[in-house]
């Protein structure tokens, strides 16, 4: 079933119960932006074995979240067993001067693209570390960082052939909107848009 279809055929989870000893918790860009690496370490270990891909590594995943802390609107939404990060989710609100839907296929319109202030929130990164996989951790962070949000819109890119993380946004209402290489030499990301109000 396609993405579209699904997100036709299914209504928005509330928030699903986590695993026991797990909660949620909310950080801000500053936070996040004091000490990247336990972050930093949960993606490297998410992503071990595709870590010399050049989406993964470059630039490396500390530089890239202390950048997108300092960004408007950023927040961050982690599940969390005592010391040990089980998965995080984290974005930001789109500046009116975006790159976020350049080099986007098939080409959307001048007014799909233009952002206003508020208009889009983009979410960077969903992951869950391998040992709290299948325990709808990753619908319950969607959940959580979207209930916060005030934005007219949410908008995520997913790596190709990730249909675990594409079907988590399709339980959300994300419908697909087109490709795009995020940076270059990453190979091809899905664009997925979902209206939040």
């Amino acid at each position: 079933m396609s993405l579209r279809a699904a997100t036709a055929t299914r209504s928005r989870p509330e928030h699903p119960r986590l695993p026991d000893g797990l909660r949620l918790e909310h950080h801000t860009g500053e936070a996040v932006a004091a000490d990247p690496h336990p972050w930093a370490r949960v993606y490297e270990e998410v992503y071990a074995d595709a870590i010399d891909l050049s989406d993964h590594c470059d630039p490396p995943i500390a530089e890239r979240l202390t950048r997108h802390a300092g960004r408007p609107g950023f927040a961050l939404v982690a599940a969390r067993a005592d010391d040990e990060i089980a998965g995080y989710l984290y974005g930001y609100t789109l500046p009116t001067d975006s790159l976020w839907w350049e080099g986007l296929t098939p080409e959307p319109s001048p007014e799909f693209t233009r952002e206003h202030p508020g208009r889009t929130v983009g979410l960077c990164e969903l992951l869950v570390a391998p040992r709290w996989r299948r325990g709808h951790i990753g619908i319950s962070l969607v959940a959580a960082f979207l209930a916060e949000r005030t934005e007219e819109r949410a908008a995520a890119l997913i790596a190709d052939g990730n249909d675990i993380v594409l079907d988590r946004y399709a339980d959300h209402g994300f419908h697909r909107v087109g490709t795009l290489e995020p940076y270059p030499g990453w190979r091809p990301h899905t664009m997925v848009v979902a209206d939040l109000r």
